[in-house]
């Protein structure tokens, strides 16, 4: 898979305030973007890439296509320049499910954009009320289809841990989205973050949000569905960065959230196989490895301590 760039434009285009969204504190930035703050962005990046390598380039962080057409634009012609030139192989954005019709994916198109990813966040219209996304579950089945259908890869970005959310909502929003089989998803546990609504929610004692331990078992409700549907899971939480580990207040956020959740959906496969009659001499895919012991060991030490009478061993398969 090509390296992605990644352009952020926190906020941009977003016409309400999710009350949850604070992307400055997510991507360190707090500046306006610019076509010549893009441009630089690229060359310095294309300057320490290997020769060759054509990455892509990401609008991140806003709701792209709802930023006035002419701004768009703009942006665009930096990633033309680069497409002409070969020193990009495509370019990707993520945007919101009521900024999507056909005359902006036909336009996107005519830029290189291949990939778009949707923020679904939930596929509960009453979650979606909660957290003030403007925009319902219906839109984002409607602009699914659309992006497909323009021959353009759709990766769903999904949340779990919303206002109002429950276990049983999160894993019925995974089988939605799947559903829709996009070519892929980012699951996202919701973190606290400092100057929005829901951190003032959570202060005055009005929203409980998941803790770590509860973000593992919800997300990994939502990594069954999605492995059974086959579609592969690009991401779990929030990518771990020093602004984040300094700025999250409360909430599912963990640099390992990712070997977290897959070590819980581990757990419960090798329990299921105790239960059911195994001896515990497990043997797993060499890349699932450290997954299946659980992190720090998790997983080996709870299986050891609910079955003390099976001597459990967790190993590689033979390469």
């Amino acid at each position: 898979m090509a390296a992605i760039v990644p352009i952020f434009v926190p906020h941009a285009g977003c016409p309400c305030r999710c009350v949850f969204c604070n992307q400055r504190a997510i991507a360190g930035q707090t500046e306006r973007m610019t076509p010549e703050k893009a441009e630089r962005i690229l060359a310095q990046a294309l300057a320490v890439l290997p020769e060759g390598s054509a990455p892509q380039a990401a609008f991140y962080g806003g709701s792209f296509t709802a930023i006035p057409v002419r701004e768009q634009e703009a942006l665009l012609a930096v990633t033309d320049r680069y497409l002409d030139k070969g020193l990009l192989s495509a370019v990707r954005l993520s945007t919101r499910p009521d900024a999507i019709d056909v005359e902006t994916l036909e336009r996107l198109k005519a830029h290189g954009v291949r990939t778009i990813e949707l923020g679904a966040q939930s596929m509960d219209d009453a979650v979606l009320q909660r957290a003030k996304r403007g925009h319902t579950a219906a839109d984002t089945v409607r602009a699914a289809r659309l992006i497909q259908q323009a021959d353009i890869f759709l990766i769903l970005q999904v949340m779990a841990g919303l206002p109002g959310d429950t276990r049983e909502t999160a894993r019925r929003t995974a089988e939605q989205a799947a559903a829709l089989r996009p070519d892929g998803v980012r699951i996202y546990p919701v973190a606290v973050l400092p100057e929005t609504e829901l951190y003032a929610l959570w202060r005055a004692g009005d929203y409980r949000p998941l803790d770590v331990e509860t973000a593992a078992v919800w997300c990994a409700d939502m990594l069954d569905v999605f492995e059974q549907a086959r579609i592969p899971v690009i991401r779990v939480g929030l990518n771990p960065t020093e602004e984040l580990n300094s700025t999250v207040a409360a909430g599912a956020y963990h640099p390992a959230m990712g070997e977290l959740a897959y070590g819980e959906l581990w757990y419960r496969r090798l329990k299921q196989q105790l239960e059911t009659g195994a001896q515990g001499d497990f043997r797993v895919p060499a890349r699932e490895l450290s997954r299946a012991i659980g992190h720090k060991r998790r997983n080996l030490l709870r299986l050891r301590r609910e079955f003390p009478q099976k001597s459990i061993t967790i190993k590689s398969l033979p390469q």
